[in-house]
């Protein structure tokens, strides 16, 4: 089997500062101890360094954005990354606390070669705005010690592997302090000189651990857990800073669609609505509800209508996180699409009529519905933008209806095509039937008709 392996060597920093925008120096500290977990490039650049106390490195530093480390946060966004591969891989686990392994030998073919295969993950990947390091391995451990190290090995062979290893000092193995201490102590300073040491001395003198540790190195083993897709969609995300205009919201939620997307997409769903849940700086929290017509999984969808229910929104007071959950899924259904790849038209519409909602509220935006009667004046209806509606069948009617056909002369208009028998109406006793033409007068296109008794009417206009 082959193995790859992702290092996020920034995960917890670039997680916690994910929706700041700010170009500033930043410091995750320790909360108890207060002193540097992982800095950002700019607090490194002004001599910020990890393990630094809180104090020191503010002597350093001008203006900095802090947080305190947090785990949970961490581990979402991990899942997050991993929900990013999850077409990329046969199987994937999450090595806490900044790793995924993922099983690619299966999946080479699918993307024709390695060479392929190493370029798209890599694409994807720089989508996430996350850090990363990556490298394959003929077993798990092989791999994410190679990444860990910085040592990009996309191989199917073995023995590239295997030299690759030999470059890693007994520091970059994952042994523990005291082991590591011990070998240094002995002269053993690199994994090729501690791969000659006989099993039984090694086990001997530093217990089975060691032992078992080169094992896990050098023989491929199954993982015991994978990663499962969840059932349901929530990311969180806490802000740096006080948000006090709603349009601020946007770039963090941004983020979060984008991930709402690949969910989607993996899941093969639409979402017909999402929730925004703002959490306030006085501890209120209020929730924004943002419907979609017929359901949509892509970004560029969701943030238009979000982007339109923003513009009117006041914020009762500050924001400091934003929760973003999605509701009532549907069965993906790709939109068919034209020769040159543009949506059908019912698909802007749907998307019209969802702008005007996040716009103007549900209960202010009413639509049309159909009736499965063949007369014009009676076959559409206004009905509430809540209510279930149905598409409409493909007539080639105009869009404007007069409320009731007027009566013309024939022989001004040009009848350019017809007839078109209708014929109803027998059920309510209400009978009709006509003959429909459509036809030029001063250049506008009306659509016209004459009854039996040799009357003709003016029903509509097309646009």
């Amino acid at each position: 089997m082959l193995w790859l392996h992702i290092h996020f060597p920034q995960l917890a920093l670039e997680a916690q500062f994910l929706a700041d925008p700010r170009a500033l120096p930043q410091l995750l500290l320790a909360p108890a101890l207060q002193t540097i977990v992982q800095c950002n490039d700019m607090a490194r650049e002004q001599g910020v360094q990890v393990g630094m106390n809180k104090k020191t490195a503010f002597c350093l530093l001008t203006d900095c954005a802090m947080a305190n480390y947090d785990a949970a946060i961490e581990a979402d966004a991990l899942n997050k990354l991993a929900l990013l591969c999850y077409r990329h891989a046969a199987q994937i686990t999450l090595v806490p606390p900044d790793g995924l392994l993922l099983e690619v030998g299966s999946m080479l073919s699918i993307f024709n070669g390695i060479e392929a295969y190493w370029q798209h993950l890599q694409q994807r990947l720089q989508q996430s705005h996350f850090r990363f390091q990556m490298s394959m391995g003929h077993t798990p451990k092989a791999a994410q010690l190679l990444a860990q190290a910085g040592i990009a090995c996309y191989t199917e062979n073995t023995e590239t592997f295997v030299q690759a290893l030999h470059q890693l000092s007994v520091e970059q193995l994952g042994l523990p302090h005291k082991t590591v201490q011990k070998l240094l102590a002995m002269g053993i300073r690199e994994y090729g000189k501690l791969k000659q040491m006989p099993r039984k001395e090694l086990g001997y003198r530093f217990g089975l651990d060691l032992v078992e540790h080169l094992y896990q190195l050098e023989r491929s083993n199954q993982p015991s857990t994978q990663f499962q897709l969840p059932a349901s969609f929530l990311q969180t995300i806490h802000l740096t800073y006080e948000a006090e205009q709603a349009k601020g919201l946007l770039f963090p939620l941004r983020r979060c669609l984008e991930q709402l997307e690949t969910y989607l997409r993996n899941r093969q769903l639409l979402c017909e609505k999402i929730l925004i849940k703002l959490t306030h700086r006085d501890g209120r929290a209020s929730v924004l509800a943002v419907p979609s017509v017929r359901g949509s999984y892509l970004q560029a969808d969701w943030l238009l209508l979000l982007q339109t229910q923003l513009d009117h929104t006041q914020l009762v007071a500050p924001v400091v996180s934003v929760s973003l959950r999605a509701k009532d899924f549907l069965p993906f259904k790709d939109a068919p699409k034209d020769l040159l790849g543009n949506r059908p038209g019912q698909a802007d519409a749907d998307l019209m009529q969802s702008i005007l909602i996040a716009r103007l509220g549900t209960e202010n935006v009413h639509t049309l519905a159909v009736e499965a009667d063949p007369r014009p004046e009676v076959s559409t209806y206004v009905i509430d933008s809540r209510q279930q509606q149905h598409s409409l069948f493909p007539k080639q009617w105009p869009t404007f209806l007069l409320p009731q056909a007027k009566p013309i002369r024939i022989d001004r208009y040009h009848i350019i095509s017809g007839p078109e028998r209708i014929e109803g109406g027998w059920w309510d006793a209400a009978p009709t039937r006509r003959d429909y033409y459509v036809a030029t007068l001063n250049h506008q296109t009306h659509w016209i008709y004459r009854r039996d008794d040799g009357q003709w009417f003016l029903q509509g206009v097309f646009a």
